[in-house]
């Protein structure tokens, strides 16, 4: 249930922006520069991300997901959190040439 909250929410660009802002300096840093960089909004950016997982997240990806937001206190911006740190991290060691498929471990909402 809050996986399908999480997706339908946070694939609007304004909802996607707002939870970002209220995550963290860091984290929003680092989306913002990604974002810039990618040409899109913070929101447009960060709602691509959730969208992608959403279509191409495996069994195991939602698994990880649900292991990530149980017992959270705000769940779906632990999730958030983790789907798009997850996505980037996916992504930076693909670039770098690392093991295709791997998914790094993230700690959410520290």
């Amino acid at each position: 249930m809050l996986r399908a909250e999480l997706i339908r929410s946070c694939t609007h660009e304004k909802v996607a922006e707002a939870a970002v802002l209220s995550i963290g300096d860091a984290f929003r840093d680092r989306v913002l520069l990604l974002a810039r960089v990618s040409g899109q909004t913070p929101g447009a950016f960060v709602a691509d991300l959730v969208r992608r997982f959403a279509e191409d997240a495996s069994e195991a990806d939602w698994e990880a997901l649900a292991g990530a937001i149980a017992g959270r206190d705000m769940p779906i911006l632990c999730g958030l959190r983790w789907i798009v740190e997850t996505a980037i991290d996916f992504d930076g060691d693909r670039a770098r040439g690392g093991a295709a498929g791997r998914r790094p471990m993230v700690e959410c909402c520290q």
